[in-house]
């Protein structure tokens, strides 16, 4: 049954070697947070929000990734998609899947973005 009251579950506390493995540290700063709804964080120079609003039929996930760099954009949403897709499958409860769609997707976001 999918998650429809976004105040039913609590955050957690989590925690996470910030590092990539090759000594890369990530870090970033978080600038919005009012639990359960709201949650965003700075990081480098990109900015992240994720919003939950309860609906007539469930809940309403806004996602923002705002970032200076434009030639990137195809291949970020892109990326988002698939992460999203995951997402969607694990919070009805399905398996996630990661299909080979990669390439398509950034073809997709990289005509829709130069259509506007």
């Amino acid at each position: 049954m999918p998650q429809t009251n976004p105040g039913a579950r609590s955050l957690l506390e989590a925690r996470q070697d910030p590092t990539d493995g090759e000594g890369t540290k990530y870090e970033g700063v978080i600038t919005a947070f009012q639990p359960p709804v709201v949650f965003a964080f700075r990081e480098v120079d990109d900015l992240l929000r994720i919003e939950l609003q309860n609906t007539s039929d469930g809940c309403r996930m806004t996602f923002e990734h705002t970032f200076d760099d434009w030639s990137w954009a195809s291949a970020t949403a892109a990326g988002w998609h698939r992460c999203l897709d995951a997402l969607g499958m694990m919070v009805n409860k399905l398996p996630p899947e990661w299909p080979d769609n990669g390439t398509e997707l950034r073809e997709f976001y990289r005509e829709a973005f130069d259509s506007n």
